[in-house]
């Protein structure tokens, strides 16, 4: 279309100008908008649970959940977790430490789950990816103590396995121990899980920012029950080995109530 300027444009002349404008600029602001002013966004979405345990490492806790990328593609570079007991004020700091794979596998009538170092991950833009994660003291102090204040008992067990052919005996002998009893007394100061309320502050880092997301959930009598039955289970386990025993760890599978993200 050749335009003459000495002629007035009519007003079908001067809409098709105008579109064709809009036409070229709508794809160029689209480009900016994407590239250098739209943020990405990361959501984090629980299933609302939570699963407590406790053994050798500590307390420590698993949770399920799924991450969604908005608008662009998001790193996410590490997720922690800080949970606070409302009773006492006291804090577990974790962070962490393995994937869990959503999928089971049963394998002759044992259901069995891959687990995978946590390290940094990708999501596509508008995408979502499970995450599925453990988390743990990274800094193992709990079990550098336990290591520690166990070395003497567990030594025992050898003598205790020559002086007793049954387990129950053995057993019977190994906790009745001054050394059994003192190191349980220890372990019980660091237990973290009791009856009561809780708040988690669970924190994700991405790019060169951090979300947040707060969740409460409370530990019944009988969930602590299952628990605290795993200092016993952390000390007698080395004994259960020599004597070819399966272990019997318990945990306790609680609900996740959302309360905020920032």
């Amino acid at each position: 279309m050749i335009i003459d300027f000495k002629t007035p444009m009519t007003f079908y002349e001067l809409l098709a100008i105008i579109l064709a404008a809009i036409a070229i600029v709508i794809p160029i602001v689209q480009v900016i908008w994407k590239k250098w002013i739209q943020k990405p966004q990361l959501n984090y979405i629980s299933n609302g649970k939570a699963r407590l345990l406790f053994n050798q490492s500590g307390s420590y806790l698993q949770v399920d959940g799924v991450y969604e990328a908005i608008n662009k593609p998001v790193s996410v570079k590490k997720v922690s977790i800080q949970v606070n007991c409302e009773k006492n004020n006291d804090r577990l700091n974790l962070s962490w430490s393995t994937f869990r794979s959503p999928v089971y596998q049963n394998i002759a009538g044992n259901a069995l789950q891959t687990t995978e170092t946590a390290h940094p991950f990708r999501i596509d833009a508008n995408s979502i990816m499970c995450a599925f994660i453990e988390f743990a003291d990274n800094f193992d102090s709990f079990g550098k103590t336990f290591n520690q204040e166990t070395k003497n008992l567990f030594k025992s067990i050898s003598q205790i396995q020559k002086e007793y052919v049954e387990y129950s005996e053995a057993l019977s002998k190994y906790q009745s121990s001054a050394e059994y009893k003192r190191v349980k007394s220890i372990i019980e100061k660091d237990f973290f899980w009791n009856i009561g309320q809780y708040n988690i502050e669970l924190t994700t880092f991405y790019e060169n920012k951090s979300v947040k997301y707060t969740f409460t959930f409370s530990i019944s009598e009988s969930d602590y029950k299952k628990l605290i039955s795993n200092i016993d289970e952390s000390l007698i386990s080395p004994l259960k080995d020599t004597y070819m025993i399966m272990r019997n760890y318990q945990w306790a599978d609680v609900e996740l109530k959302e309360t905020k993200c920032n």
